[in-house]
């Protein structure tokens, strides 16, 4: 049995849109990596690795 991807995960704290929204965000330069953890209530390493495409891969 595979792990579940996403927003599919038990623990999971964002949703495809919110990581959508959220790498719109940061590549307008909208908002920083911190400011963006801090909005949508993740660690500054989770959100890090959002934006840089290293988790939530799946989500374009």
């Amino acid at each position: 049995m595979s792990a579940q991807q996403g927003a599919k995960h038990h623990a999971a704290k964002m949703t495809t849109a919110k990581v959508r929204q959220a790498r719109k965000y940061y590549d307008a330069g909208r908002y920083t990596v911190a400011a963006l953890a801090k909005k949508y209530a993740v660690s500054w390493t989770a959100m890090n690795m959002i934006v840089r495409r290293e988790t939530w891969k799946h989500v374009s």
